[in-house]
Formats: structure tokens, sequence, C-alpha cells
């Protein structure tokens, strides 16, 4: 008796499994380079959380030249839904202009036709990088240690 449940339960979780697993591969995933527009528009909960996010501290990088953020997520990714929206608003408040943010789309895999997460190290999703004058500075990789405000103070060694 307790072979036949077990050998029923194994056959209804592999249909699930497999089931599972093609709706996840026929959904649609951004790869590659990405402006905020196309994120927000193909995937409105990035949009959402942007609109409803509150930047807790002013922070002023106007000043901060030859400055660029590398934004590494994937669409697919919990963690990014949740700190892309935070770090492009915070990055907005700070007068970074969008031109000097890259967003790079990664798939399941973490990888990209560029082949740039290898290049750069990225191993978990987000990854924002901080860069001045190609020298990169830091970077937040998943989420913050204390907040996106305050890791970011720290990365520009700026005053709290």
């Amino acid at each position: 008796m307790n072979n036949k449940i077990l050998f029923f339960s194994s056959i209804i979780f592999l249909v699930f499994f497999i089931n599972a697993d093609s709706a996840y591969k026929s959904k649609k995933f951004l790869i590659g380079d990405i402006k905020v527009d196309e994120l927000f528009n193909e995937y409105p909960i990035f949009k959402s959380r942007y609109e409803n996010y509150k930047v807790t501290q002013q922070i002023d990088l106007r000043e901060s030249t030859e400055l660029s953020v590398i934004i590494t997520f994937g669409t697919w990714c919990h963690d990014s839904e949740r700190e892309v929206p935070r770090m492009l608003k915070l990055l907005a408040a700070s007068g970074v202009k969008e031109e000097s943010i890259s967003l790079i789309a990664l798939d399941i895999g973490k990888k990209e036709p560029e082949g740039r997460a290898k290049v750069l190290d990225v191993r978990f999703t987000p990854t924002f990088i901080f860069s001045i004058g190609g020298m990169e500075i830091g970077r937040i990789v998943e989420r913050p240690t204390d907040s996106l405000e305050a890791d970011l103070l720290a990365i520009f060694g700026l005053p709290d």
C-alpha cells in the first residue's frame, strides 16, 4: 500500500514539476540592454514599486562626474522586483542622469548575449555596480546591508 502511495505521489509531483517548468520557460523575460521605460512597460510591478517607494534620505550625486551605474538584474527575480525600482528612484532623486545608468537584464542562468555578467563577476541579482571614471568604487549585491541610502552614502564616502 505504501509503495502505491509513494508511486502515485511521485507521478503527481513529476507532472506538476514539468508543467511548472514549461510555464516558466514560456514566459517572456527581457535579456540584455534595456531602457527604464521598456522595463516599466513590460513589467508594471517595477513601475508601481518605483512610484510607491519613498526616498528616506536625500543624497546629492550631481557633482559625481564620470559616474556610471551598472544594474544587472532579472525580470524573473523577486529581489530585483523589490530593489531595482528603489535604486532607480534613489538615483533619480540623487540627480544621477538616466544616461549614466546601464540596465542589463539577465536570464535565469545570470547570463546575457554580451557576456558582461561573467566579466563583472555577477553571482546574484540584482547587483548594482558604481564606477567613477571607469574604476569600480563599490557594489550592492542582492540587497543592501543597511538600506539603499546608507549603503550609497558609504560607497561614496558621504556623511549620513
